[in-house]
């Protein structure tokens, strides 16, 4: 985990790189636990707005290609609530 830091080198950033399902294809999301963690904040401001924190803060680690956004959202909310959110 970063705390908020950049990793050091690639070495560092691929140590910080988990799977989540998009679509069908197996996507390589960096900081996916700090992302998911940090979006508790908002939890209880409602779905929408917990959909809305998820995928800005994935996007500051990693590219989403616009037109798949909502794929990406519906996969991190479904892995937030597996991860017991």
């Amino acid at each position: 985990m970063t705390n908020g830091t950049r990793p050091c080198c690639a070495a560092a950033a691929a140590a910080q790189v988990q799977y989540l399902m998009v679509n069908g294809d197996r996507i390589g999301i960096t900081n996916l636990d700090e992302i998911l963690k940090k979006a508790e904040v908002v939890a209880a401001d409602g779905e929408g707005v917990l959909r809305r924190e998820l995928i800005r803060l994935v996007k500051i680690y990693n590219y989403v290609p616009s037109p798949a956004e909502k794929a990406y959202e519906d996969a991190l909310y479904s892995e937030y609530l597996k991860k017991g959110g």
